[in-house]
């Protein structure tokens, strides 16, 4: 589904972090009518099973669900595809050989080693129309790889990441693009290395992404040639309504 809307004409698609295991969150963010999300593991602490549920409600209402993984390792990223994840984002690829010794986790033989789970959720419980043979063949083919551009060396490598087997997208991460430079997120050096890393993309036809704040910024990298653009994540959508409604109530009683 993801890879279907980076290959769609029209402006970039537009989708937020998930970090809260909510059913009743997941509903709010789908019927906002987000086009994907981004269930983050790194930074948030749910389980296997958390994911499992958020994939599966959110493919329900039409919304690609990606999973952002830990780390490089062998760890559940396969079993996130086998239920049903559009993608997965892979933090920290600094260089092309890490880019391919990681993707391969989520490729099929020979190009890779995921294994076979076609009786999981992504093969229809073993009834998918075309059998084992649609089944790699989506995963191969409908699945995002996304590579995550968040270091010095990654921009310093990207022409090479990009051409790296097994990358279909990078998404470019100004947060620790600035930690790995030294330097305040704001500083013209971040976004100078944002928009290095958009333009290699752009010139390599690979869809790229970035998160962004207000509407100056989402403008500027959708005209830069941003195909995806993430914009916050449900635990700041909550936090920025509690103080907004916070601050109306207390105003209007003179406190």
């Amino acid at each position: 589904m993801f890879q279907q809307l980076l290959r769609s004409a029209g402006p970039p698609v537009v989708g937020t972090f998930v970090k809260i295991p909510s059913l009743e969150i997941a509903e709010i963010i789908g019927a906002a009518g987000f086009d994907f999300v981004v269930i983050d593991t790194e930074h948030a602490l749910l389980s296997v099973r958390d994911v499992y549920s958020l994939v599966v409600l959110y493919s329900r209402m039409g919304v690609a669900s990606l999973v952002r993984v830990t780390d490089h390792g062998y760890g559940d990223g396969q079993r996130y595809l086998d239920a049903g994840a559009a993608g997965i984002l892979v933090p920290h690829i600094s260089n092309a050989a890490q880019a391919e010794a990681t993707m391969r986790q989520f490729l099929f033989p020979p190009a890779g080693t995921r294994g076979m789970g076609f009786a999981a959720r992504a093969g229809v419980w073993g009834g998918l129309d075309g059998g084992t043979a649609e089944y790699v063949r989506g995963g191969q083919e409908e699945v995002a790889r996304v590579a995550m551009i968040e270091e010095r060396e990654a921009v310093e490598d990207i022409e090479a990441i990009l051409a790296a087997q097994g990358v279909d997208a990078v998404f470019v991460g100004p947060g620790d693009l600035s930690l790995s430079l030294g330097v305040p997120g704001c500083s013209p050096q971040v976004h100078d290395a944002v928009t290095t890393a958009i333009k290699a993309a752009v010139r390599a036809g690979v869809p790229v992404g970035t998160v962004v704040a207000g509407a100056e910024q989402i403008r500027l990298r959708a005209e830069q040639g941003c195909r995806f653009i993430l914009v916050g994540n449900d635990t700041g959508m909550i936090s920025g309504a509690a103080r907004r409604t916070l601050a109306q109530a207390r105003e209007a009683v003179g406190r």
